[in-house]
């Protein structure tokens, strides 16, 4: 495996036991964190604009969604428009523990740069930003030839 993806991978999985275990407390999991924080910020996208916003599997967001909604963080209702749709917000629930969701991915974000200038994070965030589009790019032609 070479080494960037190496590397990204264990920071991908650290970052999870890292969120995951301060989760724990309110029953959240790391995989479910980004959707709290997204619905939150966006209520009212259908499970699959949230999935292709998350960059998941539509059938993994459906489960995670609804397991969210058996918490009482989510409900799900149908989408005016194409009542076929699910419709998804935060409940007040939700709203509360986002401001805690945050601050974990801030700490962890403060942890690992901990030892960085100000120059060499903005230069990783800037090399990031390019791989996360090229990603993104691989994610919306996905079937295709490329």
């Amino acid at each position: 495996m070479p080494a960037i993806t190496r590397e990204l991978n264990i920071l991908a999985r650290c970052g999870n036991q890292f969120r995951g275990q301060r989760l724990q407390k309110i029953k959240l999991t790391a995989a479910q964190a980004p959707y709290i924080l997204h619905i939150c910020a966006r209520p009212g996208l259908s499970q699959e604009e949230l999935a292709k916003a998350l960059h998941v599997n539509p059938s993994n967001a459906a489960r995670q969604l609804s397991a969210l909604s058996e918490l009482g963080f989510v409900t799900r209702e149908p989408k005016q428009g194409d009542r076929r749709q699910l419709a998804v917000y935060p409940t007040d629930k939700a709203i509360e523990v986002s401001t805690l969701v945050r601050s974990i991915n801030a700490q962890w974000h403060d942890y690992l740069t901990k030892d960085m200038t100000e120059e060499e994070k903005s230069t990783l965030e800037t090399l990031l930003e390019k791989m996360r589009q090229r990603a993104a790019v691989w994610d919306s032609e996905r079937g295709e030839d490329q």
